[in-house]
């Protein structure tokens, strides 16, 4: 390519570049924060959300628009918690995308009497999510992770992987709600439940990029086509 077609195509692409690139937008941070169930009982806080060893909860969170945006990062905090004694224990925690009911709800998954629970199962998993009534049949789940916890408080702060943001994104998407599955065997003291991610616009090529880098090749294309034709002639 003689060097001034190739000057030429190179200020083309330059220009397709700047034109390509996004507007430069803060990226946004959206939290929310479940209700206080069980404020001050136990050890726990004012911000309680109540997780009793006799019962599995969803928390579904509603009116997310994800219109131009992307998830680039998530995290779900547990403020405080710890387990009520030192038996054997486990919180399980999932992702669906949607849940029968709106805000918090629960069902009992043990028999009041069982103290300790010795039934430490997952309610949002196999045959018992299938019969699990806090959802309804053909929920889509994702299950993010399991933790024990001692009898001293900690933050618990799980973060989300990448596939994990990726299917939080497509959950959003199919209805503009999520909920969180949670089934805790044994009995969590804690002083509440955060839910908070950040967006990003999502980058999308001008179109004006695809008319230039057109109009530019185009240009291209017949300036070398009349230096052929002219040299043909003479």
């Amino acid at each position: 390519m003689p060097a001034t077609y190739l000057r030429t195509f190179l200020l083309v692409i330059a220009a397709a570049v700047v034109f390509a690139l996004p507007a430069t937008a803060s990226a946004d941070t959206i939290t929310f924060t479940a209700p206080a169930t069980g404020a001050n009982q136990g050890s726990g806080g004012p911000a309680q959300f109540a997780l009793d060893h006799h019962d599995a909860y969803t928390w579904r969170i509603d009116g997310v628009n994800l219109a131009g945006k992307t998830i680039t990062s998530a995290t779900l905090t547990f403020r405080n918690i710890s387990n009520w004694d030192s038996n054997a224990n486990r919180l399980f925690i999932h992702l669906l995308d949607t849940a029968r009911a709106a805000g918090v709800t629960s069902f009992q998954d043990a028999p009041a009497t069982q103290t300790p629970v010795t039934d430490i199962n997952d309610d949002f998993a196999g045959t018992r999510y299938q019969n699990n009534p806090l959802v309804a049949a053909g929920t889509a789940n994702t299950f993010l992770t399991s933790r024990s916890f001692t009898t001293t408080p900690t933050n618990f702060v799980y973060t989300f992987t990448q596939d994990q943001l990726a299917v939080l994104s497509a959950y959003f998407m199919n209805g503009g709600n999520v909920a969180f599955g949670l089934d805790p065997d044994c009995h969590f003291w804690n002083d509440g439940i955060v839910f908070s991610f950040t967006t990003a616009p999502t980058a999308t090529p001008e179109p004006t990029t695809m008319v230039l880098l057109g109009t530019g090749l185009a240009g291209l294309y017949y300036s070398r086509k009349r230096k052929k034709q002219q040299k043909n002639i003479d």
